[in-house]
């Protein structure tokens, strides 16, 4: 199996763990594929495998190779970072959670020891996870999101009004600091804090999420995932940020942004017994009883 090792900045007790997975990668393969930029910052910080060569590719060639699975390592928002290096490769990501929540990532630090053990086993499965494309006359080019698109003013406290349409149809006009069209992938993320639906990943939807309206009546609303949208936004004091999940572009006004469901997908590897519903109740704690647990700790 030929891995391919993505990540960014980590914490130094977080090293050791890094060198233990390069160690299981080394004693299976005489190359250790490893995402440039990662490759240097790790350089003069652990000690790598001396029975393997190493091969530091530049982010945007690793999907031109021939790799089985690309390897996470750090927090969901390293994860989604990987949608620009796998492009529309279909090479699989397994997120290793060395950050804190970790909701799209599959596996922690405990289970790095076994984890190319089980994986030989077979011991995993595939979850597919849509993809939002996005595109604007400021723009060049299409914009590519796994969590959402977002809309939100360069003014601290300016109250946009952006008007929506579905398809040619005109939805509403929301008053409101910002404007999300999510994923079901999102559906957990930023739409989650401001009041959105949780969604199963294999549903077939997406979602448009205000923040913080300024009327109480808009709520976020589900549409089918074929569905063309539009946000337009005709003034602003300072022009508005257009969010692709970690991504971030200052743009004038007006402006007309249009978002659909891209024809790619982002495919993450689940280990197994791992599910979106376990990990809603492990990671949200979904029917924990705060109380009693409060009470069994004193």
């Amino acid at each position: 199996m030929r891995i391919a090792i993505f990540g960014k900045n980590c914490k130094k007790e977080d090293l050791c763990y890094i060198e233990d997975l390069l160690s299981q990668i080394s004693l299976r393969s005489d190359k250790l594929i490893i995402a440039k930029e990662f490759f240097t910052y790790l350089q003069d910080k652990i000690t790598f495998p001396k029975n393997s060569s190493i091969v530091a590719l530049e982010e945007d060639k690793i999907s031109t190779q021939q790799i089985d699975v690309l390897f996470s390592l750090g927090g969901d928002g390293t994860l989604l970072d990987t949608l620009s290096v796998v492009k529309n490769s279909c090479i699989p990501v397994l997120g290793i959670n060395l950050g804190h929540l970790g909701f799209l990532t599959s596996v922690g630090r405990a289970d790095i020891k076994n984890l190319l053990t089980e994986i030989e086993k077979g011991h995993y499965k595939f979850e597919k996870h849509s993809v939002l494309q996005a595109s604007c006359e400021a723009l060049v080019g299409k914009r590519f999101a796994i969590n959402e698109v977002c809309v939100r003013s360069l003014s601290p406290g300016e109250l946009l009004e952006i008007d929506a349409y579905i398809g040619e149809e005109y939805l509403t006009t929301y008053t409101s600091d910002g404007l999300i069209a999510t994923t079901p992938t999102g559906s957990t993320a930023y739409s989650m804090s401001c009041g959105g639906p949780i969604i199963s990943p294999n549903s077939k939807c997406l979602c448009i999420t205000p923040i913080s309206p300024h009327n109480l009546t808009l709520r976020p609303l589900i549409i089918p995932d074929d569905s063309q949208i539009k946000f337009v936004i005709n003034s602003s004091r300072k022009g508005i940020s257009l969010h692709f999940d970690s991504q971030i572009y200052p743009l004038e006004t007006p402006i007309s942004i249009e978002i659909s469901k891209a024809d790619m997908e982002l495919r993450l590897i689940r280990m197994q017994n791992q599910t979106f519903f376990s990990a809603i109740r492990n990671k949200l704690m979904w029917g924990t009883n705060l109380r009693q647990r409060k009470s069994n700790d004193e």
